[in-house]
């Protein structure tokens, strides 16, 4: 920290300048001036953080020098000193905004504790200065992050938020959204086929690609940003009447100008209306229905509602949860829940009056029970005769919502016979990689939970499974392999017993030694 002195008497000049130890405050003395002309001179070529100054002085007073030194730096720390005891003196240095007033004669003592006032203050106010640079530049450098966290979560609804909120949130993540203007929704989504990606760092290069032009056409004209999925939502607004109207023509446009540029297809959705920031989460949702238009009319598309049905009709949706809860009835081979799951799906879309167009719920059918077949390795034309396969490829031609259900649920009932000997199958090579396991690691300390994790299943599922594919319990199996391996060690090794049990695992060769005894029915000792 920097200090400059500016006093016109000689002795009190000198008297600061060399009595004071200034590297002990952690001050650097750089210069002394005995006016306030010759000291605003020596301020400009030093830059102290520090000024000790008279009032009194000819030429130019300290108060007016003061003044000229906080205009050109406004945070420097002044010391006046004085030898008057005046009012008038003390109160212009408060409105100046100097805190630190000295009257001579001044006592080494008393300078010394104003001067620890000074720089505690200063490192104080330093430190906090450091403190919040390095909060912002953590901030700046996290901005995208936390921009498309808060923008997954307002979409989303998950927890919806008022206007206020809304503006605050936009202003502190530095958002150009215009709150007070009604905007619409697109979501952009890269099509698997045809878009010559050969991994998944592939696809991921050429989604940023996507997001990055989309970025650039979008312009004022709203805002974009990319989700973890790889889609791009834009939020369009226009000074238009209609915003909707207008994000159509510029999704087509943007469409075009991406496969031209980048040679990629591209599936688009719209919305056919604009909302308020509060409501926009609605479209959000709306918009991810339309995007799964794509299982009935193709990709390489812009998608908005009203292309083959009425705007007020809902479609049809196989929701995660639902479509897990089928995947397991299939893989038990449970037909009565088979049936009941496909019966209340019907049932609840037709309550809804989501089923106006059932033929195109056979397309997310069709998507998930290809996977399922795929998973046995079986292809679909091997569960289809060819009437079925003709149906299979044109489900406009079902007469009725509940010749689809039946349809589907027949299907469906089909492969979960197939899978019950996946089923067992696969549970003979859980155990057998759990055995594998046993093995490789029989000389540690091996636990059921360890080995659960080994093949990523439950604990308690595990051991129910093992006890019904091996008929042992898992740590009866554990067990018989230390001691498998104990009496090979010790008999074909000639391995010492205290190094057996040290080996498998036993910290106490004596208890090693009752628990072997009590296993084989011999000491290891008499083993040997």
């Amino acid at each position: 920290m920097k200090v400059i002195i500016v006093e016109d008497e000689p002795r009190v000049r000198q008297g600061l300048s060399e009595t004071i130890e200034w590297e002990r405050f952690g001050l650097e003395l750089v210069g002394c001036a005995s006016n306030g002309v010759e000291g605003l001179e020596l301020f400009k070529m030093h830059g102290p953080a520090l000024v000790i100054a008279d009032i009194r002085m000819p030429v130019m007073d300290g108060l007016v020098m003061t003044e000229a030194i906080l205009e050109l730096q406004p945070d420097t720390r002044i010391i006046i000193i004085s030898g008057h005891d005046e009012f008038e003196y003390a109160q212009r240095c408060i409105a100046l905004g100097v805190t630190n007033y000295l009257l001579k004669p001044i006592g080494k003592k008393q300078f010394q504790a104003e001067l620890e006032k000074v720089t505690g203050g200063w490192l104080a106010e330093r430190e906090k200065h450091e403190h919040i640079a390095q909060l912002e530049q953590k901030l700046n450098s996290n901005l995208p992050m936390l921009r498309n966290a808060f923008l997954e979560e307002w979409l989303g609804g998950l927890s919806p938020k008022p206007e206020d909120l809304l503006r605050d949130s936009f202003a502190f993540l530095q958002i150009p959204f215009d709150i007070e203007q009604p905007a619409a929704l697109a979501i952009f989504e890269l099509d698997a086929e045809g878009s010559g990606w050969r991994s998944l760092a592939d696809r991921r290069l050429l989604e940023f690609a996507m997001h990055n032009a989309i970025v650039e056409m979008i312009g004022d004209n709203g805002i974009a940003y990319q989700r973890g999925n790889g889609q791009t939502i834009v939020l369009y607004q226009s000074v238009s009447t209609d915003p909707a109207e207008d994000l159509i023509v510029w999704v087509e446009r943007a469409k075009a100008k991406i496969g031209a540029a980048l040679r990629l297809k591209v599936t688009a959705g719209a919305s056919s209306r604009a909302l308020r920031a509060t409501e926009l989460h609605q479209l959000f949702q709306e918009v991810q229905q339309i995007m799964r238009l794509r299982l009935s009319l193709g990709t390489d598309l812009v998608l908005y509602e009203g292309m083959l049905r009425p705007l007020h009709d809902q479609l049809a949706v196989l929701h995660e949860a639902e479509e897990a809860l089928l995947v397991h009835a299939v893989e038990m081979n449970d037909e009565d829940q088979i049936t009941a799951i496909v019966k209340g799906l019907f049932a609840e879309w037709t309550r809804k009056g989501e089923l106006s167009y059932p033929d195109e719920l056979s397309y997310q059918f069709i998507g998930l029970f290809t996977k399922l077949a795929h998973r046995l390795g079986r292809s679909v034309h091997s569960f289809l005769d060819r009437g079925q396969l003709e149906q299979w490829r044109h489900p406009e031609r079902f007469r009725s919502k509940e010749e689809v259900r039946t349809w589907w649920t027949a299907l469906f009932v089909r492969l979960g016979e197939s899978y019950a000997g996946y089923r067992s199958d696969r549970r003979t090579k859980v155990i057998q990689q759990v055995m594998d396991y046993i093995d490789d690691h029989i000389f540690e300390n091996i636990t059921r939970e360890d080995a659960a994790k080994h093949v990523y299943i439950n604990s308690s599922y595990l051991s129910r499974l093992f006890k019904e594919v091996t008929g042992e319990v898992f740590s009866e199996t554990v067990l018989r392999k230390k001691m498998e391996k104990a009496m090979h060690l010790l008999q074909a090794d000639r391995v010492m017993v205290y190094e057996v049990a040290e080996m498998l695992g036993y910290k106490d060769p004596s208890y090693f030694a009752r628990v072997f005894k009590k296993y084989t029915g011999k000491s290891p000792s008499e083993f040997q």
